[in-house]
């Protein structure tokens, strides 16, 4: 083992001794094998945004011996800590050479000792210790492809050992001095001692090239600042079309179009909620211009964009909340476990952008088409040359709230949704038969647990066929759902896209009546395999088709179901390439759609399938609010339905994800979202569901799911100390309702998320920028989980608070709940559902005061359901605080709405660090509430 790192004597290597801590930058141009014709050196570098050179890159091809650097070292002072950084470039040229390896691996004589690059049998970039065991860089997996990757690694060595070490991949931002690039680092702990570096490729088939070999001392030494954007990008620019249109279409929103493209020769925006029309021109000093053009049989749209620039949004994504850097593929795919970490079930053309002011932009890439986008080094768009232009709408804001807003304006903004669907919700695939779902509702109650859903998977049907009921597991559906409401339950029935290929069943007979099925390229309708076998699968394109889906609701809603979960609509096909159609499958358009192929409308696939099902929901129940779940969905697809994030794992990296990819989702305009609580997949271990669970209670869509052949996954499952932590979560979230509601109905009418970013708090707090694990719920909580150790929180008064009594000494899962100084917070009482709540609730007001002070808060009310709201039937309350001496005074100051009352009895409970203090007292009255404290 190394005890000390202080120098490191690299023989018969030049240094360049300008770099101070540099230990070697090799460039290569003598760097060569005793076998050359298996390791050449090639002119010019492997460049890629923030690390250029001017020198040689490395050719290498099945050399086991590769090229070696000896190194011998030399102990000084026992007593420091020496850290040694490596960085280096590769790229491979033969993409089927993924799964081969290919790396910089540290050797102790002969002995391999550590090695970071691509291992064996991976697709992604890897490093592996002496024992051979292989760890991902990063929380995601970095995809072996024809771009230059950067691999960096900090090894600190210790005077009594194991040695930390950390590996990253493709940093990104800014490389000045006072901030580091983004870097999701990986730890390892190993006993280490190495007297030579070699660069390796292991197989015949595979050439590798690398550039820039660097060791140093100091980040610095082996990442110089570098803002340049590098010939790989370069080339976007360069062969862009020469000028553009552009004209402003919103209060700064600007729409631009390559030159030679009207607004006449693009489809209508499926995003948009409505046409916009120009209504200015840009101004020159505009700071976000694309570029256009086309490369390598794809059109492209480009923007270069400072360095230091933070991006987010890019829809349902795993891994961190930043998206710097990162490579998507806008294909809603079903993805089960997340097998393919480059794109999800839904497809979101967007990205926000943060200046390091707070300042803000979002850019709505307007196309359907199965695309890419590109963070690696600007904003890279991209479509198949094949597909149409499209426009590019940009959003300038003086902070991300602001270009929320405006994006709400564009895509329009999440309908109000009834008030039982922010409630907890108990799913399985499946609970059958109707015995078993009458059970787990009976069991909730009786152990006092809050649940406002129970949700039926496809064995309510009669051989999977949708809109039916199995006579021997639902005889008789509509007895299930009334005994549910009586409980205080709401029940939420599945249906899926694919309609069984049966004449005589009378889903097919019907649709084939009016020729509803998508086509083959043939014409002849195509037939895939989804759970009833045999299916055909209903062209939504077409108004029609439409029409008619939402026609079949009427019967099925008439059985008292409450809502409808639309699943497996990206649309998935059993054994079809991708899970999905062939993508010359046609689609006949209508109603302004022109008619188009599978891979034109694939990704709007099941945003066009719920809005037809909302709309046959509320035709069929006009005065109730409709509620829909979906899997697939699209940008602006919030308008139609609710969303939850697919089949995720029973794992703690799936825990872990759900809150930045919950984040972005919000951050996409889609606010109404949550994950699987506890994992869909797999066995949840009681310590993993406790958690989940914990933070699962404060998610804008709150659901426990499992697969078929798991462990149960009900609360009371795992033992008295997870019952009783899920009791208190969900007693927390029912007793926060009345806020929940309010900022839904802030989502409802500004288009912001529900769950938030830290760095919403202060845009301009550069700390905040890359915090995934701790998160706002409105503007005023904090939501802080067990496991988020040393989180990034904004400054000022954030007050811990005791929300359902809970005690966090003796409860281990329950999250740290702050509130904003400055914050009124309304609070209902515990309830065993949404159904409990009167038309006037009792309100208890949580008062933490700002620094002068002085706080302020809103109260939104309405009936829960319908939409007398629409006509003014609502009322918004507005509170403030103020601090007198020992006493402070809370007053509603103003109502809104025509459900004013002359007088409210509330409870007031004002939380500072000296302890609570309670008053009650009627809040209508003039006066106020006095509570005097310390």
């Amino acid at each position: 083992m190394l005890r000390s790192l202080l120098c490191i004597l690299l023989v018969g290597l030049f240094i360049t001794c300008s770099f101070g801590n540099v230990i070697l930058k090799e460039d290569f141009s003598s760097a060569v094998s005793d076998n050359p014709s298996k390791a050449k050196v090639g002119s010019g570098s492997l460049d890629f945004r923030f690390h250029q050179e001017s020198g040689n890159h490395l050719w290498i091809k099945d050399n086991d011996a590769g090229v070696r650097f000896n190194l011998a070292t030399s102990i000084d002072d026992e007593n420091t800590t020496p850290v040694l950084y490596i960085s280096f470039c590769l790229r491979s040229l033969n993409k089927s050479c993924k799964d081969k390896f290919a790396g910089v691996v540290l050797y102790d004589g002969d002995k391999e000792m550590f090695g970071m690059g691509n291992d064996y049998g991976s697709e992604n970039f890897a490093f592996w210790g002496p024992d051979g065991s292989t760890f991902q860089i990063g929380d995601t997996k970095t995809y072996v492809d024809d771009e230059v990757h950067m691999i960096i690694c900090k090894i600190v060595f210790h005077n009594d050992g194991p040695e930390d070490i950390e590996v990253g991949i493709d940093p990104f931002g800014n490389r000045s001095k006072d901030r580091q690039p983004k870097t999701i680092w990986t730890s390892y702990q190993t006993e280490l001692s190495f007297d030579q570096i070699r660069i390796r490729s292991g197989h015949n088939d595979c050439t590798w090239e690398f550039d820039e070999l660097r060791l140093g001392t100091d980040w610095s030494d082996v990442m110089p600042a570098d803002d340049k954007l590098g010939p790989d990008y370069q080339c976007y620019i360069d062969s862009s079309m020469p000028g553009g249109k552009s004209e402003i279409i919103l209060d700064n929103v600007a729409r631009f179009l390559p030159k030679n493209v009207s607004m006449d020769d693009v489809q209508p925006s499926l995003a948009l909620k409505a046409p916009r029309q120009k209504i200015g021109n840009v101004p020159g000093s505009w700071k976000m211009k694309p570029v256009f053009g086309t490369h390598e049989n794809r059109k492209y749209v480009f923007f270069d964009i400072p360095s230091e620039i933070d991006l987010y949004g890019t829809g349902e994504v795993v891994g961190g909340l930043l998206r710097n850097g990162h490579k998507i593929r806008l294909f809603n795919m079903d993805n089960y476990a997340y097998h393919d970490e480059r794109g999800l079930y839904q497809s979101h053309p967007w990205v926000i952008g943060v200046r390091l002011d707070g300042t803000a932009f979002g850019v709505i890439f307007d196309s359907t088409w199965i695309s890419e986008l590109n963070l690696r080094a600007g904003i890279l768009f991209s479509v198949p040359d094949r597909a149409p232009w499209f426009p590019t709408i940009v959003i300038e804001g003086s902070s991300p709230q602001e270009v929320m807003v405006r994006l709400g304006d564009l895509t329009g903004t999440m309908p109000m949704p009834p008030r039982w669907a922010l409630g907890y919700q108990q799913c399985r695939y499946s609970y059958f038969p109707d015995a078993r779902a009458r059970e787990i509702a009976d069991t909730f109650r009786a152990k006092q647990i809050p649940c406002d859903v129970i949700w039926f998977d496809i064995d309510y049907m009669d051989g999977f066929r949708i809109f039916t009921f199995s006579e021997e597991h639902y005889p008789d559906p509509k007895a299930t759902n009334n005994y549910l409401h009586s409980q205080g339950f709401k029940g939420i029935w599945m249906i899926d896209p694919g309609v069984k290929n049966e004449p005589g069943y009378s889903v097919y007979d019907s649709g084939t009546a009016v020729d509803a099925w998508v086509k083959q390229a043939s014409g002849k309708p195509f037939v895939g395999k989804v759970w009833p076998g045999d299916c055909v699968f209903p062209d939504f394109t077409s108004p029609d088709v439409r029409k008619w889906w939402s026609g079949l609701y009427k019967d099925f809603m008439a059985n008292g179901i409450d809502g409808v979960w639309n699943d497996m609509n990206e649309p998935a096909v059993f054994g079809g390439d991708e899970m999905t159609m062939p993508m010359d499958n046609k689609f006949r358009g209508g109603g302004g759609l022109q008619p188009g192929t599978h891979e034109q409308y694939h990704n709007v696939f099941g945003m066009l399938m719920t809005k037809a099902s909302r709309a046959g929901i509320q035709a069929a129940n006009p005065d109730k609010r409709p509620f829909v779940l979906t899997r697939a969905n699209y940008l602006g697809g919030h308008r139609y339905a609710a969303t939850w994030t697919g089949d995720n794992n029973a794992t703690w990296q799936h825990l872990k994800w759900a809150v930045p990819m919950s984040l972005n989702l919000g951050l996409s305009g889609q606010p109404f979202n949550g994950p699987d609580i506890g994992g869909f997949l797999s066995n949840a271990t009681p310590d993993l569901w406790g958690h989940w669970i914990a933070v699962g209670a404060f998610y804008p869509f709150s659901r426990s799911h499992t697969c078929a052949g798991t462990a149960n996954q009900e609360p009371w499952e795992f033992g008295p100390e997870v019952e009783s932590a899920a009791r208190t979560a969900l007693q927390r979230r029912y007793r926060l309702m009345p806020y929940l509601y309010t900022t839904f109905q802030e989502s409802h009418k500004q288009g912001l998320p529900v769950m938030r970013p830290m760095f919403f708090a202060d845009p301009d707090d550069l700390s905040l920028r890359m915090e995934d694990r701790v998160f706002l719920v409105g503007s005023d909580l904090m939501v802080i989980p067990r496991w988020a150790d040393n989180a990034a929180c904004p400054a000022g008064i954030w007050q811990a608070v005791t929300i359902a009594g809970e005690d966090l000494g003796k409860d281990k899962y329950q999250c740290e709940v702050k509130v904003r100084g400055g914050a009124i917070v309304p609070l209902g009482p515990i309830v065993q559902s949404t159904a409990e709540i009167p038309e006037t609730q009792a309100l208890t007001l949580m008062v933490v005061l700002d620094e002068n002070g002085k706080a302020s808060g809103r109260l939104y009310e309405d009936a829960g359901d319908g939409y007398d709201y629409r006509q003014g039937e609502y009322c918004i309350f507005d509170f403030d605080a103020v601090k007198k001496g020992n006493k402070v005074v809370v007053k509603c100051t103003k109502q809104t709405g025509s459900l004013t009352l002359d007088s409210r009895m509330v409870t007031v409970t004002v939380v500072d660090d000296k302890g609570t203090y309670h008053g009650k007292g009627d809040i209508i009255n003039g006066k106020g509430i006095a509570i005097m404290i310390d």
